[in-house]
């Protein structure tokens, strides 16, 4: 009977069989001398080098790659914090000017009404703006003094020495000023160059009118209205408005008088309440 002799494809078929191959392989290499042994691996490495090279060559893109994403994500990150803080910086900064201005500001009001009234027996009580009614236009605001500040009913308000109202409604810690502007508002004044004694009345704008100027007065724009003390209920030569527009309309007795207010009341943020 004949046996064939197993093919070497039969042979590395089988795992054990395959495993002897590479062992003698292996120890045959090994006992090579190095001058055999060293053209032998760059012989079989010779065919894979260009994989090796592409293959590092990848992984160091794509390693630097994502290096470069992480750090640009890192300094986005980081950039993003320091506008943070900037901008935190800035609002401080912002918020103390604004104290700052408002401090000045009522310093100056008060310093420049005490310089103009030295002998004036009256007193003054500091106070913000903190608040404005809902109307078309400014009538009245809330002050953040009161009763428990010694401000009373009827206490007139100026600021810059102008006057801005006078108190209208009192409670604990605020107090509502009603404005010159306010159509209820009707203060006894007199014009400065003419000596005309005259009535201010609000008419729900940013101008005044005047009431009761003679059709014969010489009044003309520029000319300044101040408080009156007839009547007792406000004090003397407290600056009001100034005339911006007259007229005399046919017969009528009195003139037709538009003045503007010395005080912006849209622009103010802090007055003085003046008690007896």
């Amino acid at each position: 009977m004949r046996t064939s002799t197993p093919s070497f494809s039969n042979l590395i078929k089988t795992p054990i069989a395959t495993i002897i191959i590479l062992l003698a392989i292996s120890l045959v290499l090994l006992f090579l001398p190095s001058k055999f042994s060293n053209q032998i691996k760059m012989t079989c490495v010779a065919p894979i080098r260009p994989l090796q090279w592409a293959t590092c060559f990848c992984s160091n893109s794509a390693s630097n790659f994502f290096d470069r994403i992480i750090s640009a994500w890192q300094d986005a990150r980081i950039k993003k914090q320091l506008e943070q803080q900037v901008s935190q910086f800035k609002n401080k900064i912002t918020e103390q000017q604004d104290a700052i201005y408002k401090l000045q500001n009522k310093l100056q009001i008060l310093s420049k009404f005490q310089a103009e009234n030295r002998n004036g027996k009256t007193s003054v009580i500091p106070a913000d703006i903190i608040g404005y009614d809902t109307s078309n236009f400014r009538k009245s605001v809330t002050i953040n003094a009161g009763s428990k500040h010694g401000v009373k009913s009827n206490d007139i308000v100026v600021s810059n020495d102008a006057l801005v109202g006078r108190i209208v409604t009192i409670s604990g810690s605020t107090s509502i000023v009603q404005l010159i502007t306010d159509t209820a508002s009707r203060i006894p004044g007199r014009i400065l160059q003419t000596r005309e004694q005259v009535i201010v009345e609000g008419n729900a704008t940013g101008f005044c009118q005047l009431k009761y100027v003679p059709r014969w007065a010489k009044l003309k724009k520029g000319d300044d209205i101040v408080s009156s003390d007839i009547g007792g209920f406000y004090p003397p030569s407290i600056p009001i408005a100034t005339v911006v527009e007259n007229e005399t309309k046919g017969g009528a007795l009195f003139q037709t008088v538009k003045v503007l207010p010395k005080v912006d009341i849209s622009k103010i943020e802090s007055v003085l309440v003046i008690t007896d």
